[in-house]
């Protein structure tokens, strides 16, 4: 929804094209993966796996470069192709505004390192937007999308709110907004306003326009949703401002005390990270090596 909103200002673009779902670049994960960061710095302890290995990283990052700045060499030297490369896609996209969105980044505070570093070291003006969420809201949404189990998965958004909280402290003032998702749908247009002066360009009536809440309270309805929330996954919860109210589940719990699953709706989720770790980084050597361009699509997704 946010990417979707801020890219109808014409001060705005995002990359044309990339390796991943939904424009997202996932640049600064795939940086880590790349330049083997310690699997300690990822989420959970453990070295994000997605994309299989750092070769895999590499070719993903290499494809990204070539279809969005075909000018650029990509260095052999794995830093500095990280940091070089992203100035590139800065340096093309930023004119006045390169809007980049990757939700994995904020889990692993490998990527956020990178992020720090490069914003240390960068002559950007660079604005970090954040997005906090009702964790019922998160966990729900994810449960449906993915199959997740909402009780295990509170545990990694309270890791990734840490990395949050932590990630703010170490930014200079101004550098950072925090924006909650309910009061963002609620109220969209006075929302979208304050990000777009705190980016540095003027409101447009069109971003926010497609925004909706249809989706914020459906968790309250599902009787299959009967997690109660950690205390201190509340904690957190309270300290980006809601209520005790807002995260009482009114299910309750289940019978006997345990808690129904929610149903996996995504039957095809094995067989995508299988692409995302095999299949789709051969194919992208393949290309790069013969010379071939990938297909125009946005996305190969």
């Amino acid at each position: 929804m946010f990417q979707d909103e801020i890219c109808r200002h014409p001060a705005v673009q995002t990359v044309p094209y990339s390796p991943h779902s939904n424009l997202e670049t996932h640049w600064w994960l795939m940086a880590a993966v790349l330049l083997r960061r310690p699997d300690q710095l990822f989420s959970a302890g453990q070295a994000y796996s997605g994309y299989g290995s750092p070769a895999n990283a590499r070719a993903y990052m290499v494809d990204l470069l070539a279809r969005c700045v075909p000018d650029f060499q990509p260095p052999e030297d794995a830093r500095a192709l990280v940091f070089e490369g992203w100035e590139a896609l800065c340096r093309t996209y930023a004119r006045p505004v390169f809007f980049e969105k990757s939700p994995q980044f904020i889990a692993n505070w490998a990527a956020l390192s990178l992020i720090l570093e490069w914003m240390q070291a960068t002559g950007f003006d660079v604005k970090i937007v954040t997005m906090v969420r009702n964790p019922h809201g998160t966990l729900y949404s994810a449960a449906a999308l993915f199959g997740t189990d909402p009780g295990e998965r509170q545990y990694g958004w309270l890791e990734l709110s840490r990395n949050l909280l932590a990630f703010e402290q170490m930014l200079p003032e101004g550098k950072l907004l925090r924006v909650r998702y309910e009061d963002l749908v609620q109220e969209p247009a006075e929302g979208f306003a304050a990000i777009c002066r705190f980016i540095g360009i003027g409101p447009d009536p069109r971003v926010g326009s497609g925004t909706h809440a249809k989706s914020s309270g459906k968790w309250k309805q599902d009787g299959s949703y009967t997690l109660q929330l950690d205390p201190a996954v509340q904690q957190i919860a309270r300290h980006f401002g809601y209520s005790s109210a807002d995260l009482a589940n009114p299910q309750g719990a289940a019978a006997g005390g345990e808690r129904k699953p929610l149903r996996r709706r995504s039957p095809r989720l094995h067989a995508n990270r299988l692409r995302d770790r095999l299949v789709q980084p051969a194919l992208l050597r393949l290309r790069s090596a013969f010379g071939r361009k990938p297909a125009k699509d946005d996305s190969l997704r």
